[in-house]
């Protein structure tokens, strides 16, 4: 039995031995990749994953965020009214006296060029190229990111110059994108219509067009006194854009 149990003991400890052995040859592997001229561009498809990650990361925040707050990231003050937290925007002001109210004009390119501020700060907090810099040198220009708000995908682009060097060989980047699918630019110019019908007759019949739709959009009005919120879906995503319509204090 005494034998028994040595040699048992010799194989679980050779075992042992065996694992630890592969576990260095992998992680030298890992942390000692050597960089040669014919491989850097796989150098630069690791920095690739990394900026798009860290796009991933940030961005869906602001562009879900956005939606909610009625299409601004900034929300001065008067400019919208809290609900459950959320500092959803008037897009539509009340006028004195009268039933409509006048348009306060949010723009895809408003929209875009607060999303794509938000998100250029947003990255400083995941971008780490330096570390990623072994074994070559790395060039890095000026980051500055580009929002382009689809009907149905919001596409976002870091523009951002990255020049890896090994000896004699050079390769570069300077784009670097991700494509979210968020229906903000269709619920967009559901909202216009909704706002333009309201601005002239001071009235909007959603479910009336919801039929004219045929069923495309899912449009829920509240009334919370004296305003108006709508809450604007497609019926094939979760996405939320909601805004409120002032109204006159009786």
């Amino acid at each position: 039995m005494r034998k028994k149990g040595q040699v048992t003991m010799f194989i679980i400890a050779g075992i042992v031995i065996v694992a630890a052995v592969l576990l260095v040859i992998f992680l030298r592997g890992r942390l000692f990749v050597v960089v040669t001229p014919e491989n850097l561009p796989d150098q630069l498809i690791s920095i690739q994953d990394h900026i798009e990650n860290c796009l991933k990361e940030v961005a869906p925040d602001y562009i879900e965020r956005i939606g909610l707050q009625g299409g601004y990231l900034s929300t001065p003050e008067e400019t919208f009214r809290s609900t459950l937290g959320i500092p959803i925007s008037y897009l539509c002001y009340n006028q004195d006296r009268v039933p409509n109210c006048y348009n306060r004009m949010l723009t895809l390119p408003h929209m875009q060029d607060e999303l794509s501020r938000a998100i250029q700060e947003g990255l400083q907090t995941c971008l780490d190229l330096r570390r990623l810099e072994r074994g070559f040198s790395m060039d890095i220009g000026a980051l500055d990111v580009d929002t382009e708000i689809g009907k149905d995908n919001v596409l976002v682009t870091a523009n951002l110059p990255i020049t890896l060097t090994k000896e004699q060989a050079t390769v570069s980047e300077d784009e670097f994108f991700v494509n979210f699918d968020y229906p903000l630019g269709r619920l967009y110019d559901v909202s216009q219509e909704i706002i333009d019908i309201e601005a002239v007759y001071g009235e909007f019949d959603q479910l009336n067009y919801m039929l004219a739709k045929r069923g495309q959009y899912i449009i829920e009005k509240q009334r919370p006194y004296p305003d108006k919120l709508y809450i604007l879906q497609h019926k094939d995503s979760n996405y939320i854009f909601q805004f409120h319509v002032q109204g006159e204090p009786l």
